[in-house]
């Protein structure tokens, strides 16, 4: 997967400015590419990162793209507040309903008020394409033994029972491997 995320990255990038942000917090983060890459356009944006603490532990955070790190579970840890926006960059697509709802609950709850939720994933029923990406997600989550492709209309029932309006589809060259969601937090 990390060989994919400039990639992903460069979708993000094109579909979406984070240029009325203050704050980008991503969650599930990995080693901290996904900010990176923001970083390297939006150099104004304070970058934190959740995800585990081990994987935490190796992120450099010395580099010219300084990010604050954060170990947890989304599943038993609050996420840091103080973001505006909360990125989840190919997360959702790994986990059932259930956790995906308590995610999107606990991006909610760390997110201001009209803070912003950008979901990054391929999804399923992407208009002309449903039998590659049925063949896609078939494939993919055999191989992860676990997962669930989701349309975004699928995903936009789990936001706004999560208290998020104003989902938005952001198009994306390449709407097989990567889509765009954004939200809003109503409190």
């Amino acid at each position: 997967m990390a060989d994919s995320q400039p990639m992903i990255s460069e979708q993000v990038l094109q579909a979406y400015r984070f240029n009325a942000h203050q704050t980008l917090l991503d969650v599930g983060g990995g080693t901290g590419q996904f900010l990176r890459a923001v970083h390297a356009s939006y150099p104004h944006l304070v970058l934190k990162l959740f995800d585990l603490p081990g994987v935490v532990e190796t992120v450099n955070t010395s580099d010219s793209s300084p990010i604050e790190c954060h170990g947890g579970s989304f599943v038993d840890t609050p996420l840091p507040n103080g973001a505006d926006i909360i990125s989840l960059v190919r997360i959702l697509h790994d986990h059932d309903d259930a956790t995906v709802q308590l995610l999107l609950q606990r991006c909610h709850a760390a997110l201001p008020e009209k803070g912003t939720l950008l979901i990054a994933e391929p999804m399923a029923g992407t208009s002309g394409a449903e039998r590659v990406t049925d063949a896609y997600f078939n494939f993919y989550f055999l191989a992860m033994g676990s997962g669930l492709p989701r349309s975004t209309e699928r995903l936009g029932v789990l936001l706004k029972h999560a208290g998020f309006d104003q989902v938005q589809t952001h198009n994306t060259g390449l709407p097989l491997v990567c889509s765009v969601l954004t939200a809003r937090a109503r409190h």
